[in-house]
């Protein structure tokens, strides 16, 4: 991120947007070291490159059909003239950083990055003052992948700008510790803040090596095991309220990001017990949210994107040996998607198992969504 962003022309960014990526020697991969690839030579339904295209065609067809203004990379709101709301943003950004974080060249990548991160900064200038910490949570995460992809360290320092000032003020010893889910108002504690709090947690101690984020990773998930997940079923549950008591609901993407947070853990540490809890958690959201092999729907709004979100992180267990069950519960979900998706503009509804019909409302964020699901399915098999 430079001191003077260049101002990208609409041209140029719809290019950037418009283009297939490509292979060379000088790619922006993000894949982890820790995990063996479980790569498919064959270009076909069963490979790494298919589901990318499927990702590329899906993100094209959604910036596309969706951008706030031809002028921006951000996406638009379906209720208003705005653009979407910052934590559906900070999805968009994420599917933005899977379609260049593979295969493209690093300069296109960064520039690609760059516009979108201007756009987000223009119309969200105060981050900091924003009360739902799961938002800025999930932008810090975004940032920290942006740094990964580009190198450039800019986008690490807002990342750990905002997370530094969230462990300072939002972690306490109320609840028997954990990270609340807004800043001006203490009312619960939700797994959707708390998971999130530790992947940016390992991702910066990745990044910077200091071992203080490790340590707080492992607090906060210590905390999530003993209050909001349940070892004997892998249920992950919903919050726990200031009163103490504990709201379960199956939402995949809190069983998703615990996985994810377990994960990150795992190949930070070794310890089997969080490869084991990822596991317990995966099988429960594949049995207890899934019908025929697919995700039940979650509805558009911001359930829009929980399916999304949930596939990305089980695609981290899918490619770990031994694993072969979760990826094909990635790929089922592809495959039914891919083929359900509305062909006069390429994007699927909030049920990955029916087409929409000519003038039905698709929200942005549910598009969003199932091009996440493409790119899981690719990183699956990686």
């Amino acid at each position: 991120m430079t001191a003077a962003p260049r101002v990208l022309s609409a041209a140029l960014l719809a290019a950037l947007f418009a283009m297939q990526g490509c292979r060379s020697a000088e790619t922006t991969d993000e894949t982890s070291g820790g995990d063996s690839a479980n790569g498919a030579g064959a270009y076909d339904v069963d490979s790494e490159l298919y589901w990318y295209q499927r990702g590329s065609d899906a993100t094209k067809a959604i910036w596309s059909k969706y951008r706030y203004r031809p002028d921006s990379a951000l996406l638009k709101s379906p209720d208003s003239d705005s653009p979407l709301d910052f934590w559906l943003s900070a999805q968009a950004f994420d599917l933005l950083l899977d379609s260049v974080g593979t295969f493209w060249r690093k300069d296109l990548a960064a520039e690609a990055v760059e516009a979108y991160f201007r756009d987000f900064a223009r119309e969200f200038p105060n981050r900091g003052l924003h009360v739902y910490n799961d938002d800025l949570l999930c932008w810090a995460l975004s940032c920290i992948r942006a740094a990964r992809i580009t190198n450039d360290k800019g986008y690490l320092l807002e990342a750990r700008e905002l997370y530094d000032r969230l462990w300072a003020t939002q972690v306490d010893n109320a609840l028997g510790g954990g990270m609340w889910w807004r800043g001006d108002v203490r009312n619960a504690k939700n797994a959707c803040v708390n998971m999130p709090a530790v992947i940016v947690a390992v991702g910066l101690y990745d990044a910077t090596r200091d071992l203080k984020y490790l340590l707080q990773a492992r607090t906060l998930y210590q905390w999530i095991c003993e209050s909001l997940y349940d070892g004997d079923t892998g249920k992950v549950l919903d919050y726990v309220a200031a009163d103490g008591r504990r709201v379960g609901c199956d939402f995949p993407c809190n069983s998703g990001m615990f996985v994810g947070a377990s994960m990150r853990l795992f190949r930070a540490t070794g310890r089997k017990a969080y490869l084991a809890n990822a596991m317990a958690a995966a099988d429960y959201m594949i049995s207890s949210m899934g019908q025929r092999g697919v995700l039940r729907s979650c509805g558009q709004g911001d359930g829009g994107a929980f399916n999304g979100i949930a596939v990305r992180y089980l695609a981290e267990l899918a490619r770990r040996p031994g694993c072969d069950r979760y990826r094909d519960f990635v790929v089922s979900n592809a495959r039914a998607a891919w083929t359900s998706r509305r062909l006069s503009d390429g994007v699927n509804g909030p049920d990955w198992t029916k087409t929409p019909q000519t003038g039905d409302r698709v929200d942005p964020q549910t598009a969003v969504s199932a091009g996440m699901l493409y790119f899981a399915a690719s990183r699956a098999f990686r």
